[in-house]
């Protein structure tokens, strides 16, 4: 990918600079910087194939194939040849009413029964908690745990076999509105419950980001998006990298959270509804900041 973008770049886009893994030319291609000839406002990711200009009037962005067609280039050309596409199945699960004790678990945790049927969560045959993922309504993916602490040597959460790993939440969204991503399902619960909408979670936690490929498509539709993260270094860690795949210019990043009763600081949403209720919830995704754009 980055020779063919080097090369595309050498024909259509010089004078540029190299930055990194970004391909910055002078002026943008597709607005030339407007009236007032802004420059350096146009990157061009030579790993990721994605383009995007900062200015406000402009705001073109998309993948690289796009950019080389405005060009008459034929676009096949500069598909990276990829690995062969994984095969996923649909998660066989039955689906039972919530127990007692699933509805309890929650309540401590300060998640209502109200925010537990609106994301449809429901428990197996074995009285785990069962979170559903949906896309377009059909159930894509699961994710299991058990409604107590675990026990020494048992996994804490457990996923279906095989599954297409999704955002939770997704069908809940509006491309409208900015997408909030947190990184476990309680602290997506944990946001609604607060009142606040157009939130998901990844699947399968901080270390895997499979997610972002099976749902690109979903997640360029959002103009913003805003990260909530752990605060721990390895959900410091998954923030960067998402800022980094999905575009730093349209990327914001909670990095404020209250401290608990004993002096520490609150670890994600959760304990930030558990000890300080809705509105300082609110108050921390309020206090979300733009990511600083490179080279800008």
């Amino acid at each position: 990918m980055r020779e063919t973008i080097l090369t595309f770049a050498d024909r259509h886009l010089q004078p540029y600079t190299l930055r990194g893994d970004e391909l910055i030319p002078d002026y943008c291609p597709i607005c030339h910087g407007g009236d007032n000839r802004d420059r350096y406002t146009f990157a061009l990711n030579l790993t990721e194939g994605i383009y995007v200009c900062k200015r406000g009037s402009c705001g073109a962005r998309g993948r690289f194939e796009e950019l080389a067609r405005r060009f008459g280039e034929q676009a096949e050309i500069f598909r990276t040849p990829g690995k062969a596409k994984k095969q996923y199945v649909l998660p066989d699960v039955e689906m039972k009413p919530l127990a007692d004790e699933i509805i309890d678990y929650f309540a401590k945790r300060k998640i209502s029964r109200e925010t537990l049927d609106a994301f449809r969560i429901g428990s197996d045959d074995k009285g785990n908690i069962v979170f559903p993922f949906y896309r377009d309504n059909a159930l894509v993916y699961v994710k299991y745990r058990a409604p107590r602490k675990p026990l020494p040597k048992e996994k804490k959460e457990w996923q279906a076999h095989n599954a297409q790993p999704i955002l939770f939440g997704m069908d809940m969204c509006a491309f409208s509105q900015p997408l909030i991503i947190t990184e476990g399902q309680i602290d997506c619960l944990s946001l609604y419950e607060a009142g606040i909408r157009n939130v998901v979670s990844v699947p399968s936690g901080c270390s895997n980001l499979d997610w972002i490929d099976t749902c690109w498509e979903w997640l360029e539709k959002f103009q913003s998006v805003i990260l909530f993260g752990d605060n721990d270094e390895p959900g410091r860690k998954m923030v960067r990298e998402v800022v980094r795949r999905l575009d730093e210019a349209r990327c914001m990043v909670v990095e404020e959270y209250p401290l608990r009763p004993d002096g520490k600081l609150c670890k994600d949403a959760n304990e930030i509804l558990f000890f300080h209720g809705a509105d300082v919830l609110k108050a921390a995704l309020d206090s979300a900041q733009p990511v600083p754009v490179k080279g800008i």
